[in-house]
C-alpha cells in the first residue's frame, strides 16, 4: 500500500520535500521537536506494514499492563516505570483525545481502507459477530446520543461534564469492532489469556513493591495499591487458570493454576478491594452453575456438603472476630453492615445510593439525561476538593444510568450486557474443545466482574473495565458464531466452516 503510493516519482519527491521543509521549520522554531516529522512518518510507515490483529492485540496488552493513570495509581505517592506509557494511552497530553481512542479509530479506518482497496495483508475476514450483539452495540451509542440531546439541549445540562459520563461507554462498541477484526476465533483464546496473566502479574508485583518498600516504611496511608479497576483484571486472570483446569483437569494445568493464582491473590491482597473477592466468588458460582457434572464439580459439591454444617459456626465466630481465617467473614460483614454502622452513622455509599435512587424517582421513565448531577435528598460530605464532579459520577454506575437515563435510557445502555451473557452461556454448552469452553467461562466471568464493578465502583467510566469487557463480548460473539449457538449469515457460515475441511480446531468446534 505505502510502497505503491511512494513508487510514483512525483509523489515521492513532493512528500520528501514536505518532510524536509517541516523538519527544517521545526529546527528553527522548536529544535527539540525537529525530528518529530521523521518519527511520525517512520511510525506511520511501520504501522501500515503490520496486520490489524498484531496492532489490536498490542493495544490490548498495553491497556491491561500499563498504569491506569486516570484513576491515580499508588494514590499518587509513586510513579512506576509504567506511568508514562499509561499517561500516553489513557490521557491526552497535547492531543484532543486519548491515544487509545485515536488508535482504535485509526486502525478501524486502516482496516476499512484495506478492505475497500483489496489489500490482502490481513487475510480473509474473521467470523462475524451474532446479529443480536451487533444490534445491542449499535443501540448503545444511539442511546448515548439521545441522552446527550435530552440532557444538554432539552434540559440544559453541562456539556463539558457530560462527555466524561459516557466517553468510555461510547468507546466500547468501537473496541469490540476492532477486536472483532483482530480475533480469528477460539484459537486466539490462549493468546488473550496469556496477555491477561502477564498484565495481572505485573500489576501484582508493582502493587506489592509499592506497599512493602514505599508506603509502609514511610507510614503512608493507602486505600489501594494500584487502582480500583484492577479488580476486574485480577478476576479475569484468576478465572483464566481456574477455568483452564476445570475444563482440562491435568496436573500441569493444576500447578499452573496454583502458582498463577498465588501471584494474583497477592496482588488482590495488597490492592485491598473487597469487590475483588466478591466478584471472584460470583464468577466461581457462575462457573459452577453453568458447567456440566464433571468430576471437579462433583468433588466440589461433595466437599461443600461435608462443610455445610460447619458454616453457621464459622459465620458466627467470624462475625464477632473477623480476623485471621475468619477474615472472609469480615469482608462479608462490612458489605452488609457498612463501615460506620457501629458509630451510628450511615456510609457515604449508602447515602449516595439513596440520593441516586431519589433522583431516578423524579424522572423514572426518561431520566435527566447527561450533564446533570444527582439530587441530594440527604446531603453528602463535600469532596469537591478531591473530585470536582462527584455529583455527576455516582459510585453505583447502574443506579446512575437509571437516574440519568430512566428506564428507557438504561435499557439502551445495558442491553448489550444481557445479550453478551446469553450468547456466552449458550455458546459454552455448544463448544467441545476445552480451550473454547474455558474461554466461554472466562468471558462470562469478565461480564460478571464488570457488572459488579459498575454496581460498586464507577465501572462505566473505567478504561480497564471497558477494554476487558469489550474483549469478553467479542470472544463471546466469536464463540457463539463458531459453535452455531447463534446462526450467522449463510455466506459467513460458509467461510467459518472452511477450516473444518482442513481439520482445524475451529472446524472441530462446529
Amino acid at each position: 500500500m505505502i510502497q505503491d503510493f511512494f513508487s510514483r516519482p512525483l509523489v515521492f519527491l513532493a512528500s520528501l520535500a514536505v518532510l524536509g521543509l517541516a523538519t527544517l521549520g521545526l529546527l528553527v522554531l522548536a529544535p527539540a521537536a525537529a525530528l518529530l516529522p521523521v518519527v511520525v512518518v517512520a511510525g506511520g510507515w511501520w504501522v501500515c506494514q503490520q496486520k490489524i490483529r498484531t496492532l489490536a492485540l498490542a493495544i490490548f496488552a498495553m491497556a491491561v499492563t500499563v498504569d491506569l493513570v486516570t484513576e491515580v495509581p499508588y494514590e499518587g505517592h509513586w510513579q512506576s516505570p509504567l506511568y508514562f506509557p499509561g499517561l500516553l494511552l489513557f490521557t491526552k497530553p497535547g492531543m484532543s483525545l486519548p491515544l487509545i481512542d485515536l488508535a482504535t479509530v485509526g486502525l478501524l479506518g486502516l482496516n476499512a481502507y484495506r478492505r475497500a482497496m483489496g489489500i490482502p495483508i490481513d487475510g480473509p475476514p474473521t467470523p462475524p459477530l451474532p446479529k443480536p450483539l451487533v444490534i445491542g452495540l449499535i443501540v448503545l451509542p444511539a442511546t448515548i446520543l439521545w441522552l446527550q440531546v435530552w440532557g444538554i439541549y432539552v434540559n440544559g445540562g453541562n456539556a463539558t461534564v457530560a462527555k466524561w459520563q459516557w466517553h468510555q461507554m461510547l468507546a466500547l462498541p468501537l473496541l469490540v469492532a476492532l477486536f472483532n477484526v483482530a480475533l480469528r476465533g477460539p484459537e486466539d483464546f490462549r493468546t488473550i489469556g496469556r496477555i491477561v496473566i502477564v498484565g495481572c502479574s505485573v500489576k501484582a508485583f508493582m502493587g506489592a513493591f509499592f506497599i512493602v518498600t514505599i508506603a509502609r516504611p514511610r507510614g503512608l496511608y493507602h486505600e489501594y495499591a494500584t487502582t480500583h479497576s484492577d479488580t476486574v483484571l485480577y478476576v479475569t486472570g484468576l478465572m483464566c487458570v481456574v477455568a483452564s483446569w476445570m475444563e482440562q483437569p491435568l496436573r500441569k494445568n493444576f500447578w499452573r493454576m496454583v502458582w498463577v493464582s498465588s501471584i494474583i491473590l497477592m496482588g488482590m491482597h495488597y490492592n485491598d478491594r473487597r469487590l475483588a473477592y466478591v466478584s471472584f466468588t460470583f464468577a466461581l458460582i457462575g462457573a459452577y452453575v453453568v458447567s456440566p457434572w464433571h468430576w471437579v464439580k462433583r468433588y466440589a459439591t461433595r466437599a461443600g456438603l461435608v462443610l455445610a454444617p460447619l458454616f453457621p459456626f464459622y459465620l458466627a465466630i467470624g462475625w464477632s472476630n473477623p480476623t485471621g481465617i475468619f477474615g472472609i467473614v469480615g469482608v462479608f460483614k462490612s458489605l452488609v453492615e457498612g463501615e460506620n454502622l457501629q458509630k451510628g452513622q450511615m456510609d457515604y455509599r449508602d447515602i449516595e445510593n439513596l440520593d441516586v435512587v431519589y433522583t431516578w424517582e423524579q424522572h423514572p421513565v426518561m431520566g435527566t439525561g447527561w450533564g446533570h448531577p444527582f439530587l441530594e435528598k440527604i446531603s453528602l460530605p463535600d469532596i469537591s476538593h478531591a473530585f470536582a464532579d462527584y455529583l455527576y459520577h455516582p459510585h453505583n454506575s447502574v443506579l446512575g444510568m437509571l437516574a440519568f437515563g430512566g428506564i428507557i435510557g438504561f435499557s439502551g445502555l445495558w442491553a448489550w450486557i444481557s445479550i453478551s451473557m446469553f450468547l456466552t452461556v449458550r455458546a459454552y454448552h455448544r463448544a467441545h474443545e476445552p480451550e473454547a469452553r474455558a474461554g466461554g467461562l472466562v468471558a462470562m466471568s469478565v461480564i460478571v466482574a464488570y457488572t459488579n464493578q459498575c454496581f460498586g465502583d464507577m465501572g462505566t467510566i473505567s478504561w480497564l473495565g471497558t477494554v476487558l469487557v469489550a474483549m469478553a463480548a467479542t470472544c463471546a460473539g466469536k464463540l457463539a458464531t463458531v459453535t452455531n449457538a447463534w446462526p450467522a449469515p449463510q455466506l459467513a457460515r460458509n467461510e467459518v466452516s472452511e477450516p473444518e475441511k482442513q481439520g482445524s480446531p475451529v472446524g472441530n468446534l462446529v
